[in-house]
């Protein structure tokens, strides 16, 4: 076992045997993990399965190296009820960075294909960033999970406070904006924490363009993520409080587009991610 990625034994979170990030070792680069459900129970949750294929590279990459960036493909719909295969090849191990490609499979069939690159940290230089969004603090916020039951898999994992709704400077952009943290704390290892800011990167971000359709997701409102990127900018803990600020600023065609980055209590950008999903409406 890569040092902290969770296997079997060490699951994260207050888990179920099989459930999140665990994953069982089946020789050659190959793991094996279950996925719980998302909004809907017969399909899995997509940052399940992002976070595990993460957690399968991670395993097949030397210690000294951390992840940059990912970039992945949703193919299919997993479905809880059986294990899913992650095989992670080698693409290339250089003196500073590393590439493993990650094909999730069920029944035989591709559900996920990502690209995962690892590097060796570089001395610290000058760094640019934006400034923090001006938002509350987590402490008074509502639950923004309470839409969700109480033992809900994603709820029992994950700690959400929601910053009220908020439009963007003009009609086209809608901003969201929310705190998160894993539920109870976590060991100390980047690879745990990374894995983990994984999972919970696909919760709210492509939902942010239902916000003029009303959450919990509407009657008559498909939406499901078609693939997903997510870069690392600056170690952090996944299991204190990071703001996910959220903003979908395109919709048509069948499609919407998100994007996402993560700071700490500190005002520092630690993560950027971008989504595009299906959103369809019924007639």
């Amino acid at each position: 076992m890569i040092s902290g990625v969770p296997d079997q034994a060490q699951p994260f979170g207050p888990l179920g045997k099989g459930e999140r990030l665990a994953l069982e070792d089946v020789g050659s680069g190959v793991f094996e993990g279950y996925c719980h459900g998302g909004r809907a129970q017969e399909r899995a949750y997509g940052g399940a399965v992002v976070g595990q294929a993460l957690a399968a590279a991670y395993r097949t990459v030397e210690d000294d190296r951390s992840v940059h960036s990912l970039h992945a493909y949703f193919l299919r719909a997993v479905t809880p009820e059986r294990p899913t295969r992650y095989a992670s090849d080698v693409v290339r191990d250089g003196r500073s960075y590393s590439v493993r490609q990650v094909t999730a499979t069920q029944g035989g069939k591709e559900a996920l294909t990502m690209s995962v690159s690892f590097k060796l940290p570089q001395p610290e230089g000058s760094r640019r960033q934006p400034g923090m969004p001006d938002v509350p603090g987590p402490e008074g916020l509502d639950d923004g999970f309470a839409f969700r039951p109480a033992t809900h898999p994603l709820r029992t994992a994950v700690e959400c406070r929601q910053v009220p709704d908020a439009v963007g400077p003009d009609e086209g952009q809608i901003e969201r904006f929310a705190w998160f943290r894993t539920v109870g704390a976590l060991p100390d290892d980047p690879a745990l924490h990374a894995c983990a800011l994984a999972y919970i990167s696909d919760a709210p971000l492509a939902p942010t363009a239902l916000v003029p359709y009303g959450e919990p997701r509407p009657v008559g409102v498909v939406l499901a993520s078609l693939d997903h990127a997510m870069w690392f900018h600056r170690p952090f803990r996944a299991d204190e409080w990071l703001l996910y600020a959220c903003r979908s600023r395109l919709a048509g065609d069948g499609r919407t587009l998100a994007y996402g980055e993560f700071w700490d209590r500190h005002g520092r950008l630690v993560a950027s991610v971008v989504q595009e999903a299906l959103l369809r409406t019924r007639e």
